[in-house]
């Protein structure tokens, strides 16, 4: 196949993974609730700093998202977008201190927008979100990693915490080296 038709489909892929992934977990499905909770006559008390910190939170994680997508793209070590095969495993950046960098971002967006729109429906989805992407990432994300890169990953994940970044647990790991 050649470069240029590889290329326009790898763009085609990643725009359907962007709009059933991320698209429909920060967006759509947020919206739905909201539109829920406001058909109830649901509403909670908007509190102008509490919404800030929901937009910081926000800001927060793009830059995460982002920052990994740099990482990731650099040299095509791998790709953003998981049912591509990555080339090599990344270790630097968010990836040096916890090893799902993008559920984080994707997790601060999604509570940024709870508390930017004070929802509690926003919240649950959060909540339930989490709990699928755990399941998930055990159950294949994390065996497909081992399996993929063997001992690379076996060390990497002794040194590198799986959910909670180094700063929020005890100091037990060293340094990460190839």
């Amino acid at each position: 196949m050649n470069k240029f038709v590889s290329l326009i489909l790898n763009v085609i892929d990643s725009l359907i993974y962007f709009f059933l992934g991320p698209f429909n977990v920060l967006y759509i499905i947020p919206l739905f609730f909201r539109r829920i909770e406001s058909s109830l006559g649901i509403e909670l008390q908007k509190i102008y700093a509490i919404e800030i910190t929901g937009v910081v939170l926000m800001w927060v994680g793009l830059i995460i998202a982002v920052w990994c997508a740099v990482i990731m793209s650099t040299n095509r070590l791998s790709s953003v977008i998981p049912f591509f095969k990555p080339k090599a495993l990344v270790t630097s950046g968010p990836f040096s201190q916890v090893r799902h960098p993008m559920m984080w971002s994707l997790f601060l967006v999604l509570f940024g927008e709870a508390l930017m729109y004070s929802s509690l429906f926003t919240f649950v989805w959060l909540l339930v979100f989490v709990r699928f992407s755990v399941i998930y990432i055990g159950k294949f994300e994390e065996p497909y990693l081992q399996n993929h890169f063997g001992d690379t990953y076996k060390i990497y994940s002794a040194l590198v915490p799986c959910w909670l970044p180094k700063c929020f647990v005890a100091n037990k790991h060293t340094e990460w080296s190839e």
